[in-house]
């Protein structure tokens, strides 16, 4: 694919990125909170900077989340009125995702067990395989309760991971929820946007994952098997 676009606006920063034959152009907004007014605006600027018109792409890609509640409805509402208005392959990639291929670009392939903070004594956890620098789910991503017993799925246990991302800051009590130890704990990996668009190409080589209207905010849920304490 010679010319993609991703956006993320699942953080306080606004991104925004344009892959054409490998060359990557990178336009962000630093100030928290204004992805409403900038994003079509850095879009615009990527483009015209590589002199490509938006009727060359050949896909979009957009971070889902979780992340930013406002921010992920923004930038998909966005990328879904040009995929629509101009007929361009849309996909979505999800922040741990996008984790553990940032992860992964650093180390190499292995295992990758994110975790970003979700909301009181909650984490969210996805458990990544990554191969020949490309991450797949292992276990579908989910909301652990931290003060919650907890059934951790037999793919989790049976391997060795790296912890990825800022939820690790409770690596203890992560560990005992889950009922295993870390290989090797990994704060925050340095995130870049052509890590982003690495995987936006990958997923749009897939044709079942084009699909605009399944490009929904990811709001990761509470799994079935997570049983409070009484």
């Amino acid at each position: 694919m010679n010319y993609v676009l991703a956006i993320d606006t699942s953080g306080l920063e606004t991104r925004v990125g344009l892959s054409c034959s490998g060359t990557v152009t990178e336009k962000h907004c630093t100030e928290p909170k204004r992805a409403s007014q900038q994003l079509l605006c850095l879009a615009e600027q990527a483009l015209a900077e590589a002199e490509v018109r938006i009727s060359q792409l050949d896909g979009i890609g957009v971070v889902i989340g979780p992340g930013s509640f406002t921010g992920l409805r923004i930038g998909i509402a966005v990328v879904q009125g040009l995929s629509i208005s101009h007929g361009i392959p849309l996909v979505g990639v999800s922040t741990m995702a996008l984790s553990a291929k940032s992860a992964c670009s650093e180390l190499g392939d292995g295992f990758f067990l994110v975790s970003q903070i979700a909301r009181l004594s909650e984490v969210y956890i996805g458990a990544y395989r990554c191969e020949s620098g490309t991450p797949s789910l292992v276990s579908n991503e989910f909301v652990l309760d931290l003060n919650a017993e907890f059934k951790t799925p037999t793919e989790i246990i049976e391997n060795k991971w790296i912890g990825v991302g800022g939820g690790w800051s409770e690596r203890n009590k992560i560990e005992e929820a889950l009922g295993l130890e870390l290989r090797r704990n990994i704060i925050e990996p340095e995130y870049r946007i052509r890590n982003l668009l690495d995987l936006c190409v990958d997923r749009l080589k897939e044709p079942e994952n084009i699909n605009g209207n399944l490009v929904l905010p990811n709001y990761i849920k509470e799994p079935d098997y997570s049983v409070t304490k009484s």
